[in-house]
């Protein structure tokens, strides 16, 4: 144990500027929205409507994360591989630190997105609190989700860079994950068979629809949000979880058995 905390200090280090690099960057686009809007009255929609953006933004945080963590390691393979513990290890080591890193990041992100969100989005303090959570949760998650599939492609790419040159190791990783992506995500995640194994488990976030009940008025624009009835399904997220923890595991087994030598 004591051995998995010196390396997630290290990684700690290692990952350190990805998340003071979204932290900056988000400052900046604020202070340059803000400065842009102020004078049109509108500073404090622009901070919230950024805050909103910038905290979806946050799915892509892990995937970021490993690629530029593992990165840094490929940098260094031969000792990165050398160390005794297990490839699993290792990774959950990266996953842990980034994980921290985003929520600090999407915390701070979270604060703009509330303070600037009232001026527009008449919720009640209860549902905004609800409604954050809920996206909160859920940001982090697929973040994290998202990044597994990331993992297996980059140490598939450590794979074939050891037979094939950069360049067609890329381009043979890239290719692989768009068909995987348009058969996974866009047939089998529309199969009727994904549907019978996750469409169950009913949760109710009609509460969310409901509060939705707002207009917009920008540039002679209405934007009608009406409640309508809004669930998700506890089967996907189980599903989704067995599926992650086998590529996770499947990634692990190739940087243990194939990648290190």
């Amino acid at each position: 144990m004591k051995a998995w905390l010196a390396l997630v200090k290290k990684e700690f280090r290692i990952g350190l500027p990805i998340m003071l690099l979204a932290v900056v960057l988000f400052l900046v686009g604020l202070v340059i929205v803000t400065a842009t809007t102020y004078k049109f009255g509108y500073a404090m929609d622009a901070v919230g409507i950024i805050g909103l953006a910038w905290g979806g933004g946050h799915f892509f945080f892990m995937a970021i994360y490993m690629l530029y963590s593992l990165g840094v390691e490929r940098k260094r393979l031969h000792l990165w591989l050398h160390n005794p513990m297990h490839a699993s290890g290792l990774l959950a080591a990266k996953l842990v630190t980034g994980t921290v890193y985003m929520i600090i990041s999407l915390l701070i992100v979270s604060i703009a997105a509330y303070v600037g969100g009232l001026n527009f989005v008449p919720f009640s303090d209860g549902t905004w609190f609800k409604v954050g959570m809920i996206a909160f949760v859920h940001v982090v998650s697929l973040s994290i989700d998202f990044s597994i599939y990331v993992i297996l492609a980059y140490i598939v790419f450590l794979l074939l860079v050891r037979y094939m040159p950069t360049f067609l190791s890329g381009a043979a990783v890239f290719i692989g994950w768009w068909l995987f992506a348009y058969l996974y995500f866009g047939l089998f995640s529309q199969s009727k068979f994904y549907a019978a194994i996750t469409e169950w488990g009913k949760i109710d976030l009609g509460f969310i629809a409901n509060s939705l009940q707002f207009d917009i008025s920008t540039k002679e624009a209405l934007i009608n949000m009406q409640g309508e009835q809004l669930t998700v399904y506890a089967g996907y997220y189980i599903i989704e979880l067995i599926i992650i923890l086998i590529i996770y595991f499947i990634a692990s087994w190739l940087l243990d058995k194939k990648v290190e030598v």
